[in-house]
């Protein structure tokens, strides 16, 4: 009888023992669990942080935003990299920290039904002081003219970066004014497009858009004027010529010349993607990571002018928008503001010779309706530019 009182009061102890062991181990390990858990990623990237790993806070939430379900509204992707942009600006990173906004901002536009669920101005802003970082004003020209879409309400906000910078060259000069016409500053935009003609004459671009404003006030002979002045200095201005042949159209005048000209400028194409027929499209960018992705050989290195008709159908007041890439590497985005074909420029230097893809990726997508934003790509032309060109 005393041998099982013993054993029992043994076998009492080590389940006492073991319970409050237990409970004194339990929050421990949870804790330890959970510290390590994926959804615990901004403690251990501030823990990262404070002790100034960089690259270890990036690491934990670029795996976060890998592992952790979309559906979780507040640890989407956009929010994770657009936090890692601002790691690696803190860093001077400039680049990673440019490519990290932009996955930010294309993230976004995932949620395609949500109306008012755009990239937040400050996030637009930081990838336009990006752009102007890395020595790339044409991505910050087409991120501002998006952006004046997307905030006609802070059309001055969006336009901030290139305003401060405007007396920095004619090419920002330019664009500096082609955002002013977009925001319904006619009369500066007007000013600076030829002050920036004064800086430099065979500037491209500047003389069309003196056309268009010339044609929006039914100046047709000065518009014709200064679309035969564009297409002087820049062989390559479709958009000119399309628009001479437009209002040749009004007038009923033949335009059999200028289709031979249009002609003769796609002749100076080395490499162009065309339709099966006329009527339809080259492709058709439908949704968000729908892409077009030929590729072209180059003899020589060069300066190249990707030219690409495209046009776009509007939902919510705002057009398609697509990445363009060449050998894997991000060159700009371009954003297609209109329903009529346009021409949309897109300037690369110092491609070497060899085989090369370009990439063209539909960025943003949206429904309401009838309504549906879709992106129309009727055509490419690449040009040889010269080695002096702007």
């Amino acid at each position: 009888m005393t041998r099982l009182v013993r054993s029992s009061l043994i076998i009492t102890a080590g389940l006492v023992v073991a319970f409050y062991l237990g409970v004194w181990l339990l929050p421990r390990f949870v804790h330890w669990i959970a510290a390590r858990s994926l959804y615990n990623y901004r403690d251990q990237a501030e823990q990262a942080l404070a002790r100034r790993d960089y690259d270890g806070a990036v690491a934990v939430i670029e795996r976060a935003s890998r592992g952790i379900p979309r559906d979780i509204y507040f640890e989407r992707p956009e929010f994770m990299y657009d936090w890692i942009g601002r790691i690696r600006k803190e860093q001077g990173h400039t680049s990673d920290s440019l490519q990290a906004f932009l996955r930010a901002q294309a993230k976004y536009f995932v949620n395609i039904q949500l109306r008012g669920y755009l990239p937040p101005p400050r996030l637009i802003r930081d990838i336009i002081e990006g752009y102007f970082a890395t020595n790339n004003p044409a991505g910050a020209y087409e991120e501002a003219r998006a952006a004046v879409d997307f905030y006609p309400m802070l059309r001055d906000r969006m336009t901030e970066p290139h305003g401060k910078r405007v007396t920095g060259g004619p090419v920002i000069m330019r664009d500096t004014a082609i955002l002013y016409i977009k925001t319904k500053r006619s009369t500066e935009g007007e000013a600076r497009l030829r002050q920036s003609l004064d800086l430099h004459p065979q500037l491209p671009d500047s003389h069309f858009w003196l056309g268009w404003l010339a044609e929006q006030s039914h100046s047709t002979e000065t518009a014709v004027r200064e679309y035969e002045a564009e297409l002087a200095v820049n062989p390559y201005g479709e958009n000119a010529l399309l628009r001479l042949i437009h209002l040749s159209n009004d007038a009923r005048s033949d335009t059999a010349s200028l289709a031979q000209r249009l002609d003769g400028m796609h002749s100076l194409a080395f490499t162009e993607y065309l339709p099966p027929t006329p009527s339809a499209p080259l492709v058709t960018l439908w949704g968000i990571g729908s892409k077009f992705e030929p590729a072209f050989d180059l003899s020589e290195r060069a300066n190249l002018l990707f030219n690409i008709l495209a046009r776009s159908t509007p939902c919510y007041g705002l057009y398609g928008w697509f990445e363009f890439t060449l050998d894997g590497r991000h060159i700009q985005n371009v954003y297609v503001e209109s329903e009529e074909p346009r021409v949309y420029g897109v300037r690369v230097t110092g491609v070497e010779a060899g085989h090369h893809v370009f990439r063209l990726e539909a960025l943003s997508d949206a429904t309401e309706g009838e309504t549906d934003r879709n992106t129309y790509i009727h055509s490419i032309r690449i040009y040889r530019l010269a080695a002096n060109s702007p």
